[in-house]
């Protein structure tokens, strides 16, 4: 190898490697420090924009899970407030059975009653204009789907979150068949009422059996039988047309699960054959919701579950007459609540009024009622009215409540456990690309550390060339002016 002064170039390569095995040092101890993989662009451009990208999921997925959770202390303050409304509802049908048992009754004790449920229906519209999470209102109607018919007979009872608000002119609701009541309305004179027994049931409710004397009226056993009737109280009518020797038997709600047996002793009195039990049932109103098929339950139709606008939109018709029942209007209100990292991830919820003037809409009665706030308990017939009421009050109440509980467990509780699984993967993938894999890096670490040390014992070992070039030149030097010396 040539020995050269002008130009190390030994020295030179053992600098470059020098600075190389420094710059990879340097690189390793940030990597250790940081933990992270990638620190700049220039460490690994594609990985870079795949680990941002995920970076952007993972934070979105966070912050969602937390928005689920926030939803999900809402919803859950919601049901707890409809857990007051419903007790109220049943000590209410509490103080109307009270009042219906006319016999044991009293004006003041009637007066007293009326005092009662009062209380409780303010109580009621207190939890709804009071209930918030915030500022938000919960029960008042103001986050719920709402509407209304366009005329009497035609009543908006609730709407659920998939329920489409409908245009201007509302859904036409069309009535192909009317709701009936069971109804048995036979000859009885005093003849056949003389030494009769019957058993009647009530559907999914009490059984009584009455018995008439030998010798009885057909009125005596009337009145026998509507003593039963209310003392069990059943939810049936009994009628005796005097003059024309007539019993009437009839369910006071419609539908076709609103029905009773009823078992004669006597072969053809009431019923067709003696001891032989014949059922007697309404039928369910049949119909069309915005030219959507609708579920009949009495007189209620409720547009079906896959319906595209009309899911879950319930009207009572009280009618007489088949054909067009006038239109329906519905405004969407519902809660949306933000799911996942995706702005179109949305969750809605329907928070429906609890006002008083929103339950117990839609129910047939003698009293007037039109709603529950309108209800009274100054007679008999009044509290089987509010009864009839309450029942259905804690039917929206109940249904209110499932939808509610359904949304807590399957959607917003499955949600979050989605998200925090779905956080964790992407947070996994996110490592694999960015994170520092230590073991592999202490290696790194070593290996430049021993080859900057060696690189530099290379650089001073190179620079040493250059010095032995003047060793060399100067020990000539020394040893041409001896020889001349020595000469001389």
């Amino acid at each position: 190898m040539p020995l050269e002064m002008k130009n190390n170039v030994t020295s030179i390569n053992a600098l470059n490697n020098l600075e190389k095995a420094q710059n990879e040092l340097s690189d390793s101890l940030i990597r250790l420090s940081s933990g992270q993989m990638i620190n700049k662009a220039a460490d690994s451009p594609v990985g870079m924009i795949v680990s941002e990208g995920l970076r952007a999921q993972i934070a979105s997925v966070h912050q969602a899970l937390q928005d689920t959770e926030f939803s999900l202390s809402l919803v859950q303050t919601a049901e707890g407030a409809l857990v007051e409304v419903n007790n109220l509802l049943l000590e209410m049908r509490q103080l109307a059975t009270t009042a219906a048992n006319e016999g044991a009754n009293d004006y003041g004790m009637m007066l007293g009653l009326q005092f009662q449920i009062r209380n409780a229906v303010e109580s009621i519209d207190r939890i709804s204009r009071f209930t918030s999470f915030g500022k938000k209102n919960l029960l008042d109607g103001s986050h719920g789907a709402t509407g209304m018919g366009d005329n009497e007979e035609l009543v908006f009872l609730r709407a659920s979150s998939n329920t489409v608000a409908s245009p201007v002119s509302g859904y036409e609701v069309e009535i192909d068949e009317l709701p009936l009541r069971a109804s048995l309305t036979e000859d009885l004179d005093d003849e056949d009422a003389s030494g009769l027994e019957i058993i009647l049931e009530e559907e999914d409710g009490p059984v009584i059996r009455v018995s008439n004397p030998e010798g009885a009226t057909a009125l005596g056993f009337a009145n026998r039988l509507k003593d039963a009737v209310s003392a069990a109280n059943m939810n049936l009518e009994i009628q005796f047309d005097a003059d024309d020797e007539e019993l009437t038997i009839q369910h006071r709600e419609y539908g076709v699960i609103k029905g009773f047996w009823i078992t004669s002793s006597k072969d053809g009195i009431l019923t067709d054959d003696e001891f032989e039990p014949k059922l007697f049932h309404g039928q369910d109103i049949k119909g069309t919701i915005g030219d959507e098929p609708a579920d009949g339950d009495g007189l209620i139709l409720t547009g079906d579950f896959n319906n595209s606008k009309t899911s879950g939109l319930s009207v009572a018709f009280l009618g007489d007459s088949t054909g067009n029942a006038g239109s329906v209007t519905v405004a969407q209100n519902s809660l949306k609540f933000q799911a996942g990292p995706s702005g179109y991830e949305k969750i809605m919820v329907a928070l429906n009024s609890t006002h008083s003037n929103s339950l117990g809409q839609g129910v047939d009665n003698r009293s007037g009622f039109n709603n529950l706030s309108d209800i009274r308990l100054t007679s008999a017939q009044e509290a089987i009215d509010t009864i009839s009421l309450v029942d259905h009050a804690l039917d929206q109440l109940s249904l209110q409540r499932a939808q509610l509980g359904s949304v807590q467990k399957h959607t917003l509780e499955t949600n979050i456990s989605t998200l925090r699984n779905t956080a964790e993967n992407l947070t996994a993938a996110e490592s694999s690309v960015r994170d520092t894999d230590l073991a592999k890096e202490i290696v790194n670490f070593t290996t430049n550390q021993i080859l900057t040390e060696t690189a530099a014992a290379a650089v001073a070992q190179a620079n040493q060339t250059a010095v032995r070039v003047l060793r060399l030149l100067f020990h000539h030097h020394v040893y041409d002016h001896g020889t001349f010396f020595s000469d001389h």
